[in-house]
């Protein structure tokens, strides 16, 4: 009952609808040059402000208005070093959620007026490199780029998404998922204006959860006149589907995206260091004593904490290498993928006892919830208690029988486990708030290797006249899926808890947000940790609706 009066109490307190930034355009701009971008969204007309998170990024608001079902706000940006920005609008409802905003070095051409559907109006290209900032602004809209290459020339296309469409089953409805095609004139009897198509890209590797911004390098076999084409991939188009293309002379590597610094132990990509088991333990809330992680090639005998590094060079290779356990030991192996990670490297580790009899492997099998089919996968984590002594061998193959390449380096991590807190989400980008109101948002955590310890969550830096304080959230129960696997082995045990921000029906309204931070902490024997996880949130009180 006290659950329920505390979420229906914070439900009611909320304030009205928040602004909401949905894209801008341009979204990329050229160091130390002011220029004009334009932010649409929902409920930003009003928008008074313009909110930096970063040092040095110059933003006014130029006008507001309406177009449309959606509204924009027009800003004047000036940036005097490169790199990565993020700002949000600030309204009379509030703060808005945040707008990624890239500043670079080189000249950047805006699309010209007028179409460009065609090789007939297709967008000159002078000289590489070049860079555009365009829209397809119409559903079923491409646009044309020309250009010239001389034979054996080597060039590099790359097309960025202002409104990023992450790969999810079902499509990309929600965002933009830009293609790139490149063509040669070729004509014909039918048709004098033919172009043959010679290559394409939609995106270099679709994966559940990652970008689908398209990437493509191309060889020339010879000299003439060419054409690239971008669009989007489900023929979709609108005013926020703006657009950054690049074209670079030679076969470049592929721009990164942003890197995140949320600890995430669970893939292929989370670099094991030799001191791994240290930058656990203070994650469990432990002291920095833990020995340092040696390193050993595979085919030769190792102890205990280990990592193993090899490649899959040939076809049907397999790797093993042996260690000794004197005692019952409870133990983890990590696998991680420096250059190919899954789907293209998909390494398969076993730990093998005296006899040759698999004990555990990296294969996780269960029926699924939805329809109770068999599902099977590879996972980067496996925790397992080896009971008997002896002499094991670890195992490291691909899955496959007939792949096998230089990229497919591999670091398997055998070591004793470490209770510890893995995966922390704070799910709340920005909080705005009326006098008398109150919302709450979501900690969730990862309890790793049988963490037991307490979980401290705190805010610093809270607007005057708000408070928070921890609280219960109702969750209902799950059946649990059948025949669901050893799951224990490959999932962590997942658990959240709920700040419950509050503000005085006194409180004074607020200007500009105020960044609260919340602290994530392990607290053991009765003594918090380090801080493990933290996040920003700007906060505002803003007038009731």
């Amino acid at each position: 009952m006290r659950t329920l009066l505390l979420v229906c109490t914070f439900a009611a307190g909320l304030s009205g609808a928040d602004p909401r930034a949905i894209s801008m355009h341009p979204f990329t701009g050229q160091r130390g040059l002011a220029f004009t971008a334009t932010v649409r969204g929902n409920n930003i007309k009003d928008a008074k402000a313009a909110f930096p998170e970063q040092p040095g990024l110059r933003i006014s608001i130029l006008n507001t208005g309406t177009e449309g079902k959606s509204q924009f706000v027009k800003l004047n940006i000036e940036a005097p070093t490169p790199g990565r920005y993020s700002f949000r609008l600030v309204t009379d409802s509030g703060v808005s959620n945040s707008l990624p905003l890239q500043i670079i070095d080189q000249p950047i051409l805006p699309e010209p007026a007028g179409t460009h559907e065609t090789p007939a109006t297709a967008i000159p290209v002078t000289a590489t490199p070049a860079i555009f900032t365009g829209m397809i602004a119409q559903k079923g809209e491409t646009d044309f780029y020309a250009f010239d290459a001389k034979a054996g020339e080597t060039m590099t296309f790359q097309v960025l998404s202002g409104l990023p469409s992450i790969g999810a089953p079902g499509g990309n409805a929600n965002g933009f998922d830009p293609s790139i095609s490149i063509y040669e004139p070729a004509g014909s009897w039918f048709d004098p204006a033919r172009l043959n198509r010679l290559a394409f890209n939609d995106e270099p590797l679709w994966v559940l959860g990652r970008g689908t911004d398209a990437f493509l390098h191309h060889t020339f076999k010879k000299a003439g006149r060419y054409y690239v084409r971008l669009d989007a991939f489900s023929g979709q188009g609108g005013p926020d589907y703006s657009y950054y293309f690049r074209i670079l002379p030679g076969a470049q590597t592929l721009e990164p995206p942003p890197g995140k610094a949320d600890w995430d132990e669970r893939t292929y990509t989370r670099a094991l260091s030799a001191d791994r088991l240290n930058d656990l333990a203070q994650r469990g809330g432990k002291p920095r004593t833990q020995k340092s992680v040696e390193t050993y090639r595979m085919g030769s005998k190792f102890a205990l904490p280990a990592t193993l590094e090899g490649t899959i060079a040939q076809p049907g290779e397999s790797h093993r290498a042996t260690f000794q356990v004197d005692g019952p030991q409870d133990i983890a192996i990590e696998v991680e993928t420096p250059d190919l990670a899954p789907p293209l490297f998909n390494p398969v580790v076993r730990l093998l006892d005296a006899k040759g009899d698999e004990v555990v492997t990296n294969f996780f099998a269960g029926r699924g919830a939805c329809t109770g089919a068999l599902n099977k996968g590879l996972t980067p984590k496996t925790i397992f208690p080896l009971r008997n002594p002896g002499t094991y061998t670890v195992e490291v193959r691909e899955l496959t029988a007939d792949l096998a390449e230089t990229g497919f380096k591999y670091r398997v991590q055998i070591r004793p486990q470490v209770p510890h807190l893995g995966k922390i989400a704070i799910e709340e980008d920005h909080i705005n708030l009326a006098p008398g109101g109150a919302k709450t948002v979501r900690v969730t955590f990862d309890r790793e290797e049988d963490y037991r310890g307490a979980v401290a969550v705190s805010v610093e830096n809270l607007p005057e006249g708000v408070s928070v304080l921890a609280a219960a959230d109702y969750e209902p129960d799950k059946d649990p899926p059948p025949f669901p696997g050893k799951r224990e082995r490959y999932v962590p045990r997942t658990e959240r808890t709920v700040l419950a921000f509050s503000v005085a029906d006194n409180a004074a309204l607020s200007t500009l947000p105020k960044v609260a931070r919340v602290i994530v902490r392990p607290v053991v024997d009765g003594k918090p940790g380090a801080t493990i996880a933290s996040k920003e949130i700007p906060i505002m009180v803003v007038a009731k609706p």
